[in-house]
């Protein structure tokens, strides 16, 4: 469960086709039915990472919906003095059966474990990836933190208007919306880059939202880089690439191929958890439920996942907001979460309500 969205695909997938041992397991889809507020038995599941001081050797990856926000968030807050982090730009298994990366393994393990002196303690704290889309990805980046301290937070204000993104704050109000039933549920906004920009690190929205004939939303929103024909690309993240796996990730499969970054969030949920909110990684508390008011028009804030990309002169990003997971599941043969949205969802742009976009920038 993500953005305090019940998605519960993988936990059916697992249930159906019974992988798991001969003895009882825990039913999960029971207790997300009985529980769906954050509560002490969920609580008691999330690792204690303030207690975590071991050394630690973390792998992620930009595409993987399922591990990736929680691979970097238990890098972040993990209390270790001693953690690397490496991110790469592949699905995990491909990367993880590398040989190269399989000896980077060993010789952190034969360091702490056998006490090798091999030169492990001078390996960057950090190795990320810049994601091309066109063929040029970059791995093995050097960093002392993630995002890399030259990185620049900076808001790109949503323009309802002109359907883009700006740096200078719209002064005029407007709104941008759609019907939740209707074919095309969904709004977007541009932004173009006249030189080459690398955007690296923790994206944010933060939105003024309104629901009109309804007292909840269920918000998707998506960060698709465009070619200069205003094309999207996407990247297959392993090396199988035939004609079954194009279909199969045609719609969905996102851990095969990477379409993007991805972020949601059901609004009565918004509330912000103040013990782990920073400005970079808004943080929900996913406790309590605060639901609309007719006409009423809330702020809410949402992660999106970490991103690498390099932008070219010409090259755009694509903000989109819909009330559906356009991307589709992570894996092959997942049950799609299907919304109980209704009514138009309203988003407030300019004036007073400034809408924004946050990206971690820089220019090398």
């Amino acid at each position: 469960m993500r953005g305090g969205i019940p998605d519960t695909g993988f936990a059916r997938q697992l249930q159906d086709h019974s992988f798991r041992g001969k003895q009882r397991q825990e039913d999960l889809l029971a207790e997300v039915a009985r529980y769906p507020l954050v509560n002490e038995m969920w609580e008691n599941k999330i690792p204690r990472f303030d207690q975590i001081t071991t050394p630690a050797y973390v792998v992620a990856s930009y595409s993987n919906t399922l591990h990736t926000p929680g691979a970097f968030r238990a890098w972040r807050r993990m209390a270790s003095e001693q953690k690397w982090l490496r991110v790469h730009n592949s699905q995990e298994w491909p990367d993880y059966y590398d040989e190269a990366n399989r000896e980077d393994l060993r010789r952190f393990f034969d360091h702490y474990l056998i006490g090798a002196d091999n030169g492990w303690e001078h390996t960057p704290r950090v190795r990320y990836a810049l994601l091309d889309l066109c063929g040029g990805d970059q791995t093995q980046l050097p960093a002392d933190q993630f995002p890399p301290g030259d990185v620049a937070q900076t808001k790109y204000y949503l323009d309802g208007a002109s359907r883009t993104l700006r740096t200078a704050p719209p002064a005029a109000a407007d709104t941008a919306a759609y019907d939740t039933q209707g074919a095309a549920n969904l709004v977007s906004f541009l932004l173009g880059f006249d030189e080459e920009t690398i955007v690296v690190g923790y994206p944010k929205a933060r939105l003024w939202v309104e629901a009109r004939d309804a007292d909840d939303m269920d918000l998707f929103v998506f960060l698709q880089k465009l070619d200069a024909q205003g094309t999207p690309l996407q990247e297959f993240t392993v090396p199988n690439q035939s004609a079954r796996i194009h279909d199969v990730t045609e719609h969905g499969a996102t851990i095969l191929r990477y379409k993007g970054s991805e972020g949601r969030l059901r609004v009565s949920l918004r509330e912000l958890d103040p013990a782990h909110s920073t400005d970079e990684i808004p943080a929900h508390r996913f406790d309590r439920v605060a639901k609309l008011s007719p006409g009423e028009v809330v702020e809410e804030k949402i992660e999106l996942m970490p991103v690498g990309l390099v932008l070219r002169p010409g090259e755009r990003l694509r903000l989109v907001i819909s009330g559906r997971n356009l991307f589709g599941g992570w894996m092959p043969g997942l049950r799609e979460y299907a919304p109980a949205n209704r009514g138009q969802h309203v988003f407030h742009t300019g004036g007073a309500r400034l809408s924004y976009l946050q990206l971690p920038i820089t220019h090398r």
